[in-house]
């Protein structure tokens, strides 16, 4: 996020989203970072006037931590929690810090002051849904705003009857099913409810699958040359423990025990290649004299072709006709943002309900050299070209633009395919560019976001991580106000976006959010990379420029590209800057320097 139309340069170096740059020293303690979860499920909270309110976040790893909450920038105070009273109606924003010397971690909170302040129910739920064990104590204990208000009740109802009171519930079935129910809270001032369902299981629905190219492709099927290595490594869901076994073509490989398997094909043909998972924590069990439960073991499979040819023999020379930037966009599918689904702004009409429709409107906005937006972490376009970009021995085979300037960066990882199958689509192998953050302590490998569809116009949008965390794209009404941030071509209520993610660096000075650069290696950073556009002080026509020698494998090694037929660029970082939102980065063309120089 950071195109935004405020009037005056100054007011949007105010209301940019950034991070800041952190000292080059690796702690080598074993420590993790702190880890905030806040007792508010959507993150806002409402008290009324007059009335003192108490935050109170839940903290791990909080060793000799300093805790920091601030409000416009200045400091509020020190303590693991924050109370306070307003005295007039209106939104308070305020972020709360955590610092260890392992690291820091900050959440954004907004704090609604208002007349009347019915119960707020906050009930956080597994990404899946809550699916439970048969015969198992579930204890469900909410966090509910207002309870100090007069005649506060809570109730559980299942199937119309109050099977409950108080504001703890536990639940037991034995029963296989799902199990509507219904938390109701009232006080002086109003009623609030919140549905949501359990589902008994004799088993938890354990599942192993190989991931596509890209979102929308369905194919998991692999492409590589002969010597040439791939690495797979299967999504898993609902283990807890898991021991891997790897086949190739129905015979056990010896020794491949991990989560990845290294395959590198010594000739031509396809290649039948299966996961078998099995939960390691001790699912086999006697159920009575006469019947005993296996093991759990998922598998799946993944056919992997080895192509006969060598990297030259594909290669597309470019000729004398040949177009200098992109000439088709092949897939955008951005994470929820502010700018996505924003009428005239930024160009969406409002009928890309497909993912055409986004394609086409991703592709005339780049024709114009006009930014799109990525939205949140992960989200990303893939672009192709009319002919093969070749490695050089320039400076950069190829550029991108944003539009960082000093102060102002929003990374964007970027990644790089050859057409190995020879079809003119991008659903071979991707190959990260390595940059400056590359193997560093901070930098995650596989990062997955789950991003969900709002349940009604103008709410935020929810998110859980692979690293078991939580937390929101802000709806901002003040800056953008459609209905929904949440891409209106993706169908479906959940989806996850995986990737490359760098360590945030935002921070705040003064009044003022900054997002320092990284050193060099991404979009729309305002690093030594930069081919064009360091003086700007907006970020017009700042463009970073990429080296295809810095292509990598999925273990860090390099791979020898000659050439590339496809780019990718993809959300680095996932974090946002107070009131102003996430940030995202923006692109607006791509170059192939080989051709000539700009």
């Amino acid at each position: 996020m950071k195109y935004i139309n405020l009037i005056g340069a100054l007011c949007f170096l105010i209301f940019i989203a950034s991070s800041c740059n952190k000292d080059d020293v690796i702690e080598q303690d074993i420590t993790q970072k702190p880890v905030i979860t806040l007792d508010s499920e959507t993150g806002i909270y409402t008290v009324k006037v007059g009335k003192t309110l108490t935050i109170t976040p839940t903290v791990e790893n909080t060793d000799g931590a300093i805790y920091s909450w601030l409000i416009d920038g200045k400091l509020v105070s020190n303590e693991p929690t924050y109370t306070a009273t307003w005295s007039q109606e209106g939104e308070i924003y305020i972020t709360f810090r955590v610092e260890t010397t392992a690291g820091a971690a900050e959440e954004e909170l907004r704090v609604d002051v208002v007349n009347l302040t019915p119960p707020v129910i906050s009930l956080v739920l597994p990404s899946k849904g809550l699916k439970v064990l048969a015969g198992t104590d579930y204890i469900l204990t909410p966090d509910i705003q207002h309870q100090d208000e007069e005649n506060f009740q809570c109730q559980w109802i299942r199937n119309g009857k109050t099977v409950g009171t108080g504001t703890t519930y536990t639940f037991n079935e034995s029963q296989l099913g799902q199990y509507p129910i219904t938390i109701k809270a009232s006080n002086i001032d109003g009623e609030t409810t919140k549905d949501f369902t359990i589902e008994v299981v004799q088993t938890m629905p354990y599942e192993v699958k190989f991931e596509t190219p890209s979102y929308f492709q369905s194919s998991t099927d692999r492409y590589t040359l002969i010597g040439r290595p791939l690495f797979l490594k299967p999504q898993l869901e609902y283990f807890d423990e898991p021991l891997y076994t790897w086949k190739l073509n129905g015979e056990t490989v010896e020794g491949a025990t991990n989560a990845t398997y290294k395959f590198t094909p010594n000739a031509a043909g396809d290649y039948n290649i299966q996961v078998e998972v099995k939960e390691g924590l001790g699912t086999k069990a006697i159920l009575t004299r006469n019947i005993t439960r296996a093991e759990t073991s998922v598998s799946a499979e993944v056919i992997v072709h080895c192509i006969d040819h060598k990297q030259a023999d594909l290669f597309r020379a470019s000729t004398s006709s040949s177009l200098q930037t992109q000439n088709k966009v092949y897939e955008y599918t951005p994470a929820p943002g502010q700018f996505i689904n924003e009428l005239n702004t930024a160009g969406f009409t409002g009928n890309e309900t497909s993912q055409t429709a986004a394609t086409n409107y991703a592709t005339q906005r780049l024709a114009k050299k006009s930014y799109v937006s990525l939205g949140g972490f992960g989200g990303y376009i893939i672009v192709g070209f009319d002919h093969s970009i070749p490695k050089t021995d320039n400076t950069y085979d190829f550029s991108i633009q944003g539009n960082a300037f000093n102060g102002s960066s929003e990374p964007g990882i970027v990644w790089v395919m050859q057409d190995t199958n020879n079809n003119g689509l991008p659903d071979d192998e991707w190959y990260e560019l390595k940059g400056s953050e590359t193997g560093k302590e901070g930098t995650l490998q596989d990062y997955a976001v789950t991003y969900y569809r709002p349940s009604g116009k103008g709410m935020s949008v929810q998110w859980t991580d692979s690293e078991g965390e939580t937390g929101k794209i802000d709806y901002l009404l003040d800056y953008h106000a459609q209905d929904y941030y949440y891409p209106l071509w993706i169908q479906e209520g959940t989806y996850t976006l995986r990737g490359t993610r760098l360590e945030s660096r935002n921070i705040i000075e003064g009044n003022i959010w900054k997002n320092q650069s990284y050193d060099w290696g991404y979009v729309d950073n305002y690093g030594t990379d930069m081919t064009s556009g360091a003086g700007s002080i907006d970020g017009s026509g700042q463009q970073n420029g990429f080296k295809i020698a810095n292509a990598i494998y999925r273990d860090g090694s390099s791979i020898d590209l000659k050439y590339i037929d496809f780019i990718k660029v993809q959300v680095g970082v996932n974090a946002k800057s107070g009131p102003i939102g996430e940030i995202s980065t923006e692109v607006f063309s791509f170059y192939d320097l080989s051709i000539n120089n700009q």
